[in-house]
């Protein structure tokens, strides 16, 4: 008896809570907003591409053009698409970065500076192991030009390590090297996500790399060159050393601490 009046309770309960849900109505607005972003999703409008008018639209969802209208601004919003006066609405080439620029303040401090070095531990490492797997032999000589340029830059920064214009090419070349490792994993996705955060690589590699070289003029230290963990990381990738690609990204990373860069005997 006992537990069929639980049994009861718990129906009755149940109904309450279905009969307090509020069903969410999507407005006109959205549904056109959805259906345009899904036609440029699927590749109608590519980047560029001039969409259809208000009143074009408006007759092919059959709604008026104030919604038409409306969803479009909040396309504009969105960067999605740039509307230009007496020309029309044309598809943008969307990207986060202008927001993750403007939020990388967040990511500053210590703990902040720890998460930016496993993010990139994690997707480097990943996409150096895809690169040894799926990278062309023309993308490897652009690898191997990426290189050339960081040694160069870098040399040329720590001859001068108080020179913020020197600096700056050598986290440029730095930045480059790494992408282009991105590119040869030949995943999109893992492009996508490390240039929309490339505002944050730039700061770390800025912080990693300055350290380093002031801690090395300090000591008296000549240039890396070959020793550099960059060359490291471009050996393995071309000798196909899958097995020496992650000691080399921890050196690089500085979460295995080198000899000559991050203490001395």
């Amino acid at each position: 008896m006992l537990q069929e009046q639980t049994a009861a309770a718990s129906a009755q309960g149940a109904r309450r809570t279905r009969k307090k849900m509020k069903i969410a109505r999507v407005s006109i607005v959205d549904q056109v907003c959805s259906a345009i972003k899904q036609d440029i999703a699927d590749g109608l409008w590519k980047p560029g591409d001039k969409i259809p008018s208000e009143s074009e639209f408006a007759e092919t969802f059959g709604v008026n053009r104030l919604s038409v209208r409306m969803a479009l601004q909040k396309l504009n919003t969105l960067g999605i698409i740039e509307t230009r006066v007496g020309e029309g609405s044309f598809v943008c080439n969307f990207s986060l970065k202008p927001i993750l620029d403007e939020i990388s303040f967040l990511y500053e401090g210590e703990d902040k500076y720890k998460d930016v070095r496993q993010l990139r531990y994690l997707l480097e490492l990943e996409c150096m192991r895809l690169a040894v797997q799926t990278g062309t032999d023309e993308e490897k000589a652009q690898l191997k030009v990426a290189l050339d340029r960081h040694k160069q830059c870098s040399v040329a920064y720590e001859a001068d390590p108080y020179s913020e214009e020197l600096l700056a090419a050598a986290v440029e070349a730095d930045f480059n090297f790494h992408y282009q490792v991105i590119r040869m994993s030949h995943n999109k996705l893992y492009k996508d996500i490390y240039y929309m955060v490339q505002q944050l690589i730039r700061e770390h590699i800025t912080q990693l790399f300055s350290s380093r070289v002031h801690r090395r003029h300090k000591a008296g230290l000549p240039p890396l060159s070959d020793n550099d963990t960059h060359v490291k990381i471009y050996n393995c990738i071309i000798n196909s050393d899958i097995d020496a690609l992650r000691r080399a990204n921890e050196e690089m990373l500085g979460i295995v601490p080198v000899a000559g860069m991050d203490f001395f005997e």
